[in-house]
Protein backbone atom coordinates (compact mmCIF):
# COMPACT_ATOMS: atom_id res chain seq x y z
CA UNK A 1 0.00 0.00 0.00
CA UNK A 2 2.81 2.39 0.87
CA UNK A 3 4.51 1.60 -2.43
CA UNK A 4 1.32 2.48 -4.34
CA UNK A 5 1.06 5.73 -2.36
CA UNK A 6 4.64 6.64 -3.25
CA UNK A 7 3.99 5.95 -6.94
CA UNK A 8 0.82 8.07 -6.93
CA UNK A 9 2.67 10.84 -5.10
CA UNK A 10 5.46 10.88 -7.68
CA UNK A 11 2.96 10.89 -10.56
CA UNK A 12 1.08 13.76 -8.91
CA UNK A 13 4.27 15.77 -8.47
CA UNK A 14 5.26 15.23 -12.11
CA UNK A 15 1.84 16.32 -13.36
CA UNK A 16 1.79 19.44 -11.17
CA UNK A 17 5.34 20.47 -12.15
CA UNK A 18 4.73 19.66 -15.84
CA UNK A 19 4.48 23.33 -16.97
CA UNK A 20 8.19 23.80 -16.25
CA UNK A 21 9.08 20.87 -18.52
CA UNK A 22 6.58 21.73 -21.26
CA UNK A 23 8.05 25.24 -21.47
CA UNK A 24 11.08 23.73 -23.21
CA UNK A 25 8.95 22.19 -25.97
CA UNK A 26 8.76 24.45 -29.06
CA UNK A 27 5.69 26.65 -28.69
CA UNK A 28 4.69 25.83 -32.27
CA UNK A 29 3.65 22.36 -31.10
CA UNK A 30 0.78 23.88 -29.09
CA UNK A 31 -0.42 26.45 -31.62
CA UNK A 32 -3.30 24.23 -32.72
CA UNK A 33 -4.48 23.75 -29.14
CA UNK A 34 -4.96 27.42 -28.22
CA UNK A 35 -7.01 30.27 -29.71
CA UNK A 36 -5.46 31.81 -32.83
CA UNK A 37 -5.37 35.22 -31.15
CA UNK A 38 -2.81 33.96 -28.60
CA UNK A 39 -0.49 32.87 -31.40
CA UNK A 40 -0.86 35.93 -33.62
CA UNK A 41 -0.34 38.36 -30.74
CA UNK A 42 2.86 36.59 -29.68
CA UNK A 43 1.38 35.79 -26.27
CA UNK A 44 2.04 32.04 -26.54
CA UNK A 45 5.71 32.67 -27.32
CA UNK A 46 6.01 35.06 -24.36
CA UNK A 47 4.33 32.51 -22.10
CA UNK A 48 6.86 29.83 -23.00
CA UNK A 49 9.81 32.22 -22.64
CA UNK A 50 8.71 33.33 -19.18
CA UNK A 51 8.40 29.77 -17.87
CA UNK A 52 11.72 28.80 -19.42
CA UNK A 53 13.45 31.61 -17.57
CA UNK A 54 11.57 30.66 -14.42
CA UNK A 55 12.88 27.09 -14.64
CA UNK A 56 16.44 28.35 -15.17
CA UNK A 57 16.06 30.71 -12.21
CA UNK A 58 14.72 27.95 -9.95
CA UNK A 59 17.47 25.48 -10.81
CA UNK A 60 20.30 28.04 -10.63
CA UNK A 61 19.09 29.47 -7.31
CA UNK A 62 18.55 26.05 -5.75
CA UNK A 63 22.03 24.80 -6.71
CA UNK A 64 23.81 27.98 -5.60
CA UNK A 65 21.79 28.36 -2.39
CA UNK A 66 22.18 24.68 -1.47
CA UNK A 67 25.95 24.88 -1.96
CA UNK A 68 26.21 27.92 0.32
CA UNK A 69 23.69 26.56 2.85
CA UNK A 70 25.46 23.24 3.28
CA UNK A 71 28.85 24.95 3.53
CA UNK A 72 27.67 27.55 6.06
CA UNK A 73 25.70 24.99 8.07
CA UNK A 74 28.74 22.72 8.26
CA UNK A 75 31.07 25.56 9.24
CA UNK A 76 28.60 26.86 11.85
CA UNK A 77 28.69 23.52 13.69
CA UNK A 78 32.42 23.10 13.16
CA UNK A 79 33.18 26.49 14.77
CA UNK A 80 30.68 27.89 17.27
CA UNK A 81 32.25 31.35 17.18
CA UNK A 82 32.08 31.56 13.39
CA UNK A 83 28.56 30.13 13.50
CA UNK A 84 27.40 32.90 15.80
CA UNK A 85 28.84 35.47 13.42
CA UNK A 86 27.01 33.91 10.47
CA UNK A 87 23.83 33.77 12.55
CA UNK A 88 23.94 37.50 13.33
CA UNK A 89 24.45 38.41 9.68
CA UNK A 90 21.72 36.07 8.44
CA UNK A 91 19.29 37.30 11.10
CA UNK A 92 19.87 40.85 9.89
CA UNK A 93 19.21 39.77 6.29
CA UNK A 94 16.07 37.89 7.33
CA UNK A 95 14.65 41.02 8.92
CA UNK A 96 14.54 42.72 5.49
CA UNK A 97 11.59 41.82 3.20
CA UNK A 98 12.80 39.65 0.31
CA UNK A 99 11.34 41.96 -2.32
CA UNK A 100 13.42 44.84 -0.94
CA UNK A 101 16.55 42.68 -1.04
CA UNK A 102 15.89 42.02 -4.73
CA UNK A 103 15.33 45.71 -5.45
CA UNK A 104 18.51 46.71 -3.57
CA UNK A 105 20.52 44.16 -5.56
CA UNK A 106 19.21 45.59 -8.83
CA UNK A 107 19.94 49.21 -7.96
CA UNK A 108 23.72 49.08 -8.73
CA UNK A 109 23.17 47.45 -12.16
CA UNK A 110 20.10 49.42 -13.27
CA UNK A 111 22.23 51.66 -15.49
CA UNK A 112 23.88 48.65 -17.14
CA UNK A 113 20.50 47.05 -17.83
CA UNK A 114 19.21 50.24 -19.44
CA UNK A 115 22.24 50.79 -21.71
CA UNK A 116 22.88 47.28 -23.04
CA UNK A 117 21.14 45.00 -25.49
CA UNK A 118 18.20 42.82 -24.59
CA UNK A 119 20.25 39.61 -24.46
CA UNK A 120 22.99 41.14 -22.29
CA UNK A 121 20.53 42.81 -19.91
CA UNK A 122 18.48 39.60 -19.60
CA UNK A 123 21.57 37.60 -18.67
CA UNK A 124 22.71 40.20 -16.14
CA UNK A 125 19.18 40.41 -14.72
CA UNK A 126 19.11 36.63 -14.27
CA UNK A 127 22.47 36.63 -12.48
CA UNK A 128 21.46 39.46 -10.14
CA UNK A 129 18.13 37.85 -9.36
CA UNK A 130 19.72 34.47 -8.56
CA UNK A 131 22.09 36.23 -6.15
CA UNK A 132 19.21 38.15 -4.55
CA UNK A 133 17.04 35.04 -4.24
CA UNK A 134 19.94 33.12 -2.72
CA UNK A 135 20.47 35.82 -0.10
CA UNK A 136 16.80 35.74 0.91
CA UNK A 137 16.68 31.93 1.21
CA UNK A 138 19.97 31.50 3.11
CA UNK A 139 18.82 32.37 6.68
CA UNK A 140 16.18 29.64 6.92
CA UNK A 141 18.16 27.17 4.82
CA UNK A 142 21.32 27.45 6.95
CA UNK A 143 19.29 27.27 10.16
CA UNK A 144 17.46 24.18 8.90
CA UNK A 145 20.80 22.43 8.30
CA UNK A 146 22.67 23.80 11.31
CA UNK A 147 20.15 22.78 13.99
CA UNK A 148 19.73 19.05 13.17
CA UNK A 149 23.43 18.65 12.36
CA UNK A 150 24.41 20.22 15.69
CA UNK A 151 21.85 18.06 17.47
CA UNK A 152 23.24 14.89 15.90
CA UNK A 153 26.80 15.85 16.78
CA UNK A 154 26.11 16.80 20.40
CA UNK A 155 23.51 14.21 21.32
CA UNK A 156 24.41 10.92 19.72
CA UNK A 157 27.60 10.42 17.86
CA UNK A 158 30.36 12.71 19.06
CA UNK A 159 31.65 10.58 21.96
CA UNK A 160 31.55 7.26 20.12
CA UNK A 161 33.24 8.65 17.02
CA UNK A 162 35.91 10.40 19.06
CA UNK A 163 36.70 7.16 20.83
CA UNK A 164 37.78 5.83 17.43
CA UNK A 165 40.01 8.86 16.82
CA UNK A 166 37.69 10.69 14.37
CA UNK A 167 38.25 14.45 14.04
CA UNK A 168 35.32 16.83 14.31
CA UNK A 169 35.51 17.55 10.59
CA UNK A 170 35.27 13.86 9.73
CA UNK A 171 32.43 13.27 12.21
CA UNK A 172 30.38 16.07 10.66
CA UNK A 173 31.10 14.75 7.17
CA UNK A 174 29.77 11.32 8.21
CA UNK A 175 26.69 12.85 9.86
CA UNK A 176 25.87 14.84 6.73
CA UNK A 177 25.33 11.53 4.94
CA UNK A 178 22.82 10.15 7.45
CA UNK A 179 19.17 9.56 6.47
CA UNK A 180 18.04 12.42 8.72
CA UNK A 181 20.34 14.94 7.06
CA UNK A 182 19.50 13.70 3.55
CA UNK A 183 15.81 14.25 4.25
CA UNK A 184 16.66 17.63 5.76
CA UNK A 185 18.49 18.65 2.58
CA UNK A 186 15.48 17.60 0.49
CA UNK A 187 13.24 19.78 2.64
CA UNK A 188 15.66 22.70 2.37
CA UNK A 189 15.79 22.34 -1.42
CA UNK A 190 11.97 22.30 -1.65
CA UNK A 191 11.79 25.39 0.57
CA UNK A 192 14.31 27.23 -1.61
CA UNK A 193 12.33 26.39 -4.76
CA UNK A 194 9.06 27.60 -3.25
CA UNK A 195 10.54 30.86 -1.90
CA UNK A 196 12.31 31.56 -5.19
CA UNK A 197 9.10 30.97 -7.13
CA UNK A 198 7.19 33.43 -4.95
CA UNK A 199 9.94 36.05 -5.12
CA UNK A 200 10.36 35.67 -8.88
CA UNK A 201 6.69 36.19 -9.61
CA UNK A 202 6.27 38.99 -7.06
CA UNK A 203 9.32 40.83 -8.36
CA UNK A 204 8.28 40.36 -11.99
CA UNK A 205 4.77 41.63 -11.23
CA UNK A 206 6.05 44.77 -9.49
CA UNK A 207 8.63 45.56 -12.17
CA UNK A 208 6.03 45.11 -14.92
CA UNK A 209 3.70 47.56 -13.18
CA UNK A 210 6.48 50.13 -13.45
CA UNK A 211 6.74 49.55 -17.19
CA UNK A 212 3.01 49.80 -17.81
CA UNK A 213 0.98 47.60 -20.12
CA UNK A 214 3.37 47.82 -23.05
CA UNK A 215 6.82 47.72 -21.49
CA UNK A 216 8.86 44.56 -21.11
CA UNK A 217 11.31 44.27 -18.18
CA UNK A 218 14.66 42.53 -18.54
CA UNK A 219 13.56 40.10 -15.86
CA UNK A 220 11.23 37.78 -17.77
CA UNK A 221 8.78 36.16 -15.37
CA UNK A 222 5.29 34.68 -15.39
CA UNK A 223 4.50 37.32 -12.78
CA UNK A 224 5.41 40.05 -15.27
CA UNK A 225 3.23 38.36 -17.91
CA UNK A 226 0.29 38.31 -15.49
CA UNK A 227 0.79 41.99 -14.65
CA UNK A 228 1.02 42.94 -18.33
CA UNK A 229 -2.37 41.33 -18.99
CA UNK A 230 -4.18 42.22 -15.79
CA UNK A 231 -6.66 44.28 -17.84
CA UNK A 232 -7.78 41.04 -19.51
CA UNK A 233 -10.13 40.52 -16.55
CA UNK A 234 -12.07 43.67 -17.41
CA UNK A 235 -15.00 43.83 -19.80
CA UNK A 236 -13.95 43.12 -23.37
CA UNK A 237 -10.70 41.42 -22.39
CA UNK A 238 -9.62 37.80 -22.74
CA UNK A 239 -9.45 36.30 -19.22
CA UNK A 240 -7.35 33.39 -20.49
CA UNK A 241 -4.39 35.79 -20.84
CA UNK A 242 -4.45 36.31 -17.07
CA UNK A 243 -5.58 32.90 -15.84
CA UNK A 244 -3.41 30.62 -17.97
CA UNK A 245 -0.05 31.57 -16.37
CA UNK A 246 -1.76 31.97 -12.98
CA UNK A 247 -3.07 28.39 -13.01
CA UNK A 248 0.28 27.07 -14.16
CA UNK A 249 2.01 28.86 -11.27
CA UNK A 250 -0.53 27.47 -8.81
CA UNK A 251 0.14 23.88 -9.92
CA UNK A 252 3.91 24.37 -9.65
CA UNK A 253 3.53 25.90 -6.18
CA UNK A 254 1.39 22.96 -5.04
CA UNK A 255 4.08 20.56 -6.33
CA UNK A 256 6.75 22.33 -4.26
CA UNK A 257 4.47 22.34 -1.20
CA UNK A 258 3.92 18.59 -1.55
CA UNK A 259 7.69 18.09 -1.82
CA UNK A 260 8.17 20.19 1.31
CA UNK A 261 5.52 18.31 3.30
CA UNK A 262 6.78 14.89 2.16
CA UNK A 263 10.31 15.76 3.26
CA UNK A 264 9.01 16.90 6.67
CA UNK A 265 7.12 13.64 7.17
CA UNK A 266 10.18 11.57 6.23
CA UNK A 267 12.34 13.56 8.67
CA UNK A 268 9.86 13.13 11.49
Amino acid sequence: MKKLYNILRIVCLIVLALPLALAWVPSEVFEGLVPVSLVESGYLHSLFLSFRELSITLVATMLFAMLLSVSLGYISVLSIRVGRGFSNVLNAVESIPSILVALFCYAPVSGYLARHSSAASTTMSLIVFVLAATVTTLPEAVRSIDIPLSDLYNRKYSLSFRSYGFTKQRILAVLMNTALMRNTLKRVAAGILLKTLVLDCSFGFIIQLGFGSYGTPAHLSPGALIAAHRDALFEGGEPILFWLPSIMLITISVAFLLMLNDSKEETE
